[in-house]
Formats: C-alpha cells, sequence, structure tokens
C-alpha cells in the first residue's frame, strides 16, 4: 500500500470526528441566528462557502461508510441531499433571522455530486475502495 493510500485508508475516528466537526459547523453557520448583514462582497462566496462545506460533509460521511465496508453512493448521495434540504426548512421554521434560498440548496446539492463522484473516482483507483470483484 503506498504512503498516501495507507493516510486515505488509516482510520474511520479521524472521518468521523471530521464528518463530526463539519456538521457542527454547518449547523452553526447555517442555523446560527444573525442580526447583521452580509457585505455585498461576500453575496457571490455565500454559494461557494455552502458547495464546498457541503461537499466536505458528503466526502466525510462517504469515507466513513466506506471504511465500515458500506460501498454503495447512492444512499451517500441521499443522505447529503436531504441534510442540505433538512437545513434550508430548518431556516424557514426556527426564529433565526435567515431565509432559505433555493440557490443555496442547489450548492448544497452540487457539493454533494461532486465529493460523490470524488468517492465514485476513489472507488475506482484505490484497490482499498474497490467493490468490483473482476478487479
Amino acid at each position: 500500500m503506498t504512503k498516501p493510500t495507507k493516510i486515505l485508508t488509516r482510520s474511520v475516528k479521524l472521518y468521523l470526528t471530521l464528518l463530526v466537526i463539519s456538521t457542527g459547523a454547518i449547523l452553526y453557520g447555517t442555523l446560527f441566528p444573525v442580526s447583521y448583514d452580509v457585505p455585498q462582497s461576500l453575496l457571490g462566496m455565500d454559494k461557494l462557502v455552502h458547495l464546498i462545506m457541503f461537499g466536505a460533509w458528503t466526502f466525510f460521511f462517504g469515507l466513513v461508510r466506506f471504511l465500515k465496508d458500506k460501498f454503495k453512493l447512492l444512499p451517500v448521495f441521499v443522505v447529503g441531499t436531504l441534510f442540505g434540504l433538512i437545513v434550508e426548512v430548518l431556516q424557514y421554521l426556527l426564529p433565526t433571522g435567515r431565509s432559505p434560498e433555493f440557490m443555496d440548496f442547489i450548492a448544497d446539492l452540487s457539493g454533494t455530486g461532486l465529493a460523490i463522484l470524488v468517492l465514485y473516482i476513489l472507488a475506482k483507483k484505490v484497490p482499498e475502495f474497490n467493490t468490483d470483484p473482476a478487479s
């Protein structure tokens, strides 16, 4: 096993910890009450932040599942999508001063899809993640 592969497949605890931290960061960043106006220059960055945060969350979730021998990507995509949808619904329901945005959900979905693509490539290229019996 090469060194990068060994690091990648080393620890479920590491990825579980990163998953918990990213979950907390997403919930804090999207549901914590705000009492300030976002500067106009940062409005476009919001979608990029959504893409990165939900992409990272989905990636960590997928790695945890891979390392627990649950190699199917569809459940990872569904859970990542539902997490983004739930966050947007909670922004509507909770009195936080935040409002749900369809484009935020699209950014969440895009990050999830990008993470699925990376996980798919890992499943094909890294032997420890390869579930194809013909390989």
